[in-house]
């Protein structure tokens, strides 16, 4: 058994963390940090990348990316003058399921930053002079990319791996769907999809929860958009069935990435937390684990080589990625088949065990020593539906899985046969 060495009542829980529901289908999370004057929020809503039509992939992230162009109230430089005075800061993303937003302000500071918000999200005037410069950058990276081996490799392995899945897309879509898009595009799909029902914001620092609930009441929480639709449920995926190979051929480059792997187990699933310390075990701790140690430290295979779990609520994937030189990337690919064969006949050491449950027990209370932390994993708790003392729950979760867990997690989810190995470098015959 892992000794803790925290008390678990330091963490976010019932007690201490209050969560509100909205008449216009909103949720607000707050937990307060009495030792901190500054506010940090974090946030997602609705629509994400699955909601775009095929003819414009990259909708999404060219709306989200429009947001903060400018307003009906405030030009482009009037807005960012306006938070930047505040000492205030706010970024926007999107995703595949959702837009996610994080800032920070001063507690005097948080109704006003939490309308500013509100307008931004509400309100986006998305100026012609700031649309042609943003394609432009946007048409800038995907072309950055095209040339960049470790993003050419993940794309080619979302498109194996989910093939007629929404998740097969680049969130930021195509060049030849960027240039389809108009601005009267943006303004029809912000209007359908982004509105207060399914907003979910959590907000962690030197205020208190009636403060806060107050402040988030007369701004987000009092947001209407009698337009708004629901986005397009997810669709399944079909299982693996044998081995996908894919390789993308760019000249001239003195590394080939790779990314190996198959699907991972629900978020929300009972697999998942064996399969979050196996993976720590097969491609984390330490040197980046078994696959770092064998690859990289013993046979020089590899520039880098790590194993990776996805989480989300859609369908993620279990993933191992290296950078090797071009000419040993079948020996890198028969080490790693190896080591996942040994990962998936034998259980894990009781050391290896006891020493990564020992570092992810230990990590919590560190991931959660800023009010940015705290947000972040209120959020997680609202996305994931996760009791108000799940987090409280979690050492003692992770301290009850055993290594008959973590061998059946590996067995039921990296079936050697039935996988997608897509690499991207110079050509295999070179």
């Amino acid at each position: 058994m892992t000794a803790l060495l925290f008390s678990n009542a330091t963490l976010p829980g019932s007690d201490d963390i209050t969560r509100q529901e909205f008449a216009n289908g909103s949720v607000m999370l707050t937990r307060p940090n009495n030792s901190s004057p500054a506010v940090a929020i974090r946030g997602y809503l609705p629509p994400g990348s699955a909601a775009e039509a095929p003819e414009k992939y990259g909708l999404a992230n060219f709306m989200t990316s429009m947001l903060m162009a400018g307003t009906s109230r405030h030009a482009f430089r009037e807005l960012h003058d306006e938070i930047e005075s505040m000492g205030a800061s706010l970024s926007i993303g999107a995703g595949g399921l959702a837009t996610s937003f994080a800032g920070q302000c001063l507690r005097e500071d948080l109704s006003h930053f939490l309308k500013i918000i509100r307008e931004v999200f509400s309100e986006p005037s998305f100026p012609a002079k700031q649309f042609q410069r943003i394609k432009t950058q946007l048409l800038t990276v995907l072309a950055i990319q095209a040339q960049d081996t470790a993003a050419m490799a993940d794309q080619a392995f979302d498109r194996a791996i989910y093939r007629e899945h929404p998740y097969a897309i680049p969130d930021l879509g195509f060049p030849q769907t960027l240039q389809l898009i108009t601005r009267e595009d943006l303004a029809a799909f912000h209007q359908r999809y982004l509105g207060p029902a399914g907003l979910v914001v959590a907000i962690s620092g030197g205020i208190q929860p009636q403060e806060a609930l107050d402040a988030f009441n007369e701004t987000l929480g009092a947001w209407k958009n009698i337009n708004q639709q629901p986005q397009p449920e997810l669709p399944p995926v079909e299982p693996l069935r044998g081995i996908t190979r894919e390789h993308i051929m760019l000249a001239e480059k003195s590394q080939t990435d790779l990314v190996m792997g198959t699907f991972a187990p629900k978020t929300t699933g009972p697999d998942y937390l064996p399969a979050q310390l196996g993976n720590e075990i097969l491609g984390q701790f330490g040197m980046m684990g078994r696959i770092g140690e064998s690859v990289r430290e013993k046979a020089g295979l590899a520039y880098y080589a790590q194993s990776e779990l996805g989480v989300g609520l859609g369908p993620t994937t279990w993933q191992i990625v290296a950078g090797v030189n071009p000419k040993n990337l079948e020996k890198a690919i028969e080490l790693i088949r190896g080591e996942l064969s040994r990962f998936t006949s034998e259980l894990v050491t009781e050391e290896e065990l006891a020493d990564v449950r020992s570092a992810v027990v230990g990590r919590l209370p560190l991931s959660l020593e800023s009010n940015a932390g705290v947000a972040s994993a209120l959020l997680n708790l609202e996305r994931y539906q996760y009791s108000l003392d799940y987090i409280r729950e979690l050492p003692a979760r992770l301290t009850a899985v055993t290594r008959e867990d973590i061998l059946r997690a590996a067995q039921t989810y990296w079936q050697l046969e039935n996988m997608v190995i897509a690499s991207a470098g110079v050509a295999l015959d070179d």
